[in-house]
């Protein structure tokens, strides 16, 4: 027996090896979040997302749109909140899969065999895109869509070439679907995303006019379904999106044109610089080891791969808390990753055979390398820690360094380490929310009381506080007369979840946002485009001195004397934690006493300002 075929048997029992844990890994990774999809809730963001995926026709303006997209999702589910929230993992990971997969496939051409290895390897490698969930947010959102947006224009961008092929026209069109999709998440991202595909088929040598004219078409077609579909008139639809951009100005939480063009600063704590360092040195070493084909060093590789596989294991069947303080820049540790590619192709590909890569494969990867800036474009919190929700992207530009050596050696194995960590980090990124979740008391783990609440009656998994906070909101409520449906004034500043829980028609806006300088003003002007009979019918939710309730002045606004002409039918405790607030709350709700003198008031105040 040759040396060649000595060696060939250890390295395939090796690749073998690494492909189980690789496989094994991704399924205990989406088996534990969707074992825990039912488990907590936010009653101000996460709520927001919910309120305005049940009714999002409901109010004539909107930021984005996401609301309208998620809707028939929203209705074909039934409204429950865990199949809505597991949807959206699969949507996530299952589009993340098809974009690994065609990202690596085409890198090297000369592995014939091994196709299960490169489905283990892309399965893997797509995980990455779940950390956009690690502030344990699993219900679809605006952020959701906008990395799914991001995504299915990605894969359209792969596909698309220069010929009428099929897979190219599919790809033209995808593009479209990908920004129109960008647009109604976010379209500051949408602008951003337009010039960075712009940049792309330029650089790829991709770029025509005539196929352009596909994705800018069918883009176009959906908008302007979209806009009849929403508000009837494509004038009518614009003007939905200037008027929230006007709101936005009133309420002043920082999204203003200006402001959104920036290049901010970041942090590592030194936990994070230890652990970026710690994942970059094991996995070149694993690289390294799997690359030289030699025994012993495969074997050194393959027992650092199983070390980060038993932290995916340890955290996800173990169910042990691996939260480590990492800060607001915790997405960073997949640089990690991305430096140990880097350095691998550079040191063993050698720098010449990086010049080999194709125009489009270096031109995509500078492009993902970008991406997460054009996802985070537009927010009013810092770049670097919100676009680190998609790190996939991150991830995905830097295994572009890995291209020689998987051609040399015509094998998949050398990213199979790298795949590994990705679900580690993956997962240790979703712990920190799974310990820690958004506004909420408790790790996710430690809640243990089912409720059933909400119109559509979802049942999710809570904090006993969190249970008792809503069973006492909606007994008391029913108890006085309180029937779904029913429109609610929010004065608490920060309760569309308790308003969803009653059933309640949020008016106004979906979410009535307390604690910004404008927040009185803002909500002001909603009640103003709201029907006077829809004012007069609502109850009144009130949070005397709470850090965020918005004054009584708003319901003179409306010609209302407000306490005066309501009856207080019932008051609790928020649980602690609600909101973010470690501190419970007092809460009281308000019936109107006589609807057809409060409906009176209202029109003559209107009839006055219109005077």
């Amino acid at each position: 027996m040759t040396d060649k075929h000595g060696q060939a048997a250890p390295l395939a029992c090796v690749e073998n090896a690494l492909l189980a844990l690789c496989a094994t890994g991704t399924a205990l990774l989406l088996w534990w979040l969707l074992k825990y999809s039912n488990y907590g809730f936010d009653f101000t963001d996460e709520s927001f997302y919910v309120v305005s995926m049940a009714n999002p026709f409901i109010h004539d303006y909107s930021h984005t749109q996401f609301g309208f997209v998620y809707h028939p999702i929203y209705n074909l589910l039934g409204g429950d909140l865990a199949n809505l929230r597991q949807a959206n993992i699969f949507t996530i990971f299952g589009l993340a899969w098809v974009l690994a997969y065609l990202f690596l496939k085409p890198m090297a051409s000369e592995v014939k065999n091994n196709h299960l290895t490169l489905l283990a390897v892309t399965a893997g490698l797509a995980t990455s895109a779940l950390i956009q969930l690690d502030a344990w947010l699993l219900t679809p959102s605006y952020n959701s869509l906008a990395l799914q947006a991001l995504m299915l224009t990605a894969i359209g961008m792969l596909l698309s070439d220069n010929s009428n092929r099929p897979a190219s026209l599919t790809g033209w069109s995808l593009i479209g679907i990908g920004g129109w999709l960008a647009f109604m998440a976010k379209p500051s991202t949408a602008l951003a995303l337009a010039l960075g595909v712009f940049l792309y088929l330029v650089f790829a040598r991709k770029f025509s006019a005539r196929l352009i004219l596909i994705s800018v078409a069918v883009s176009a077609s959906l908008l302007i379904f979209s806009a009849m579909l929403i508000d009837g008139s494509i004038l009518e639809f614009i003007n939905r999106i200037k008027k929230a951009i006007e709101f936005g100005k009133i309420l002043g939480s920082g999204h203003t044109l200006l402001h959104i063009f920036r290049i901010d600063s970041f942090h590592l704590t030194e936990n994070t610089i230890a652990l970026i360092a710690m994942i970059f040195i094991s996995i070149f070493a694993s690289i390294y080891s799997l690359y030289s084909r030699k025994r012993i060093l495969s074997l050194a590789g393959f027992l650092i791969a199983t070390g980060f596989f038993s932290v995916t294991a340890l955290a996800t069947v173990g169910n042990i808390g691996l939260a480590p303080d990492t800060g607001p820049f915790r997405s960073f540790l997949i640089f990690g990753l991305f430096f140990s590619a880097a350095a691998a192709g550079l040191t063993l590909g050698k720098f010449d055979r990086l010049k080999s890569i194709p125009a489009p494969q270096r031109a995509i990867a500078c492009f993902f390398l970008a991406t997460p800036y054009i996802y985070a474009f537009g927010t009013n919190g810092n770049y670097w820690s919100a676009g680190g929700a998609a790190a996939i992207f991150w991830l995905f530009s830097g295994l572009i360094f890995l291209t020689p050596l998987v051609r040399e050696r015509a094998s998949w194995l050398v990213l199979l380490p790298v795949a590994i960590a990705t679900q580690t980090i993956t997962v240790v990124l979703l712990q920190t929310g799974f310990e820690a979740p958004y506004r909420q008391p408790q790790a996710i783990k430690l809640n243990d009381t089912a409720v059933t609440f909400g119109a559509k009656k979802s049942t999710l998994v809570l904090p006993d506080s969190y249970a008792k906070y809503i069973s006492s909101a909606v007994s008391a409520a029913k108890k006085n007369g309180f029937t779904p449906g029913t429109p609610v004034i929010d004065l608490s500043g920060q309760s569309p979840g308790l308003l969803y829980a009653l059933g309640a028609e949020s008016i106004g806006q979906a979410w009535n946002v307390g604690g910004y300088p404008g927040s009185l003003d803002l909500a002001k002007v909603a009640l103003e485009r709201t029907p006077c009979e829809k004012i007069a019918a609502a109850w009144v939710l009130l949070e005397p001195e709470g850090p965020r309730s918005i004054s009584n002045e708003l319901m003179s606004s409306i010609g209302s004397a407000f306490p005066d002409g309501y009856t207080r039918v019932a008051d609790w405790e928020t649980a602690a934690g609600a909101g973010g607030y470690t501190i419970p709350r007092h809460q009281e709700l308000y019936k109107p006493d006589s609807p057809a003198e409060i409906l009176d008031s209202c029109n003559k105040v209107r009839k006055k300002h219109q005077g």
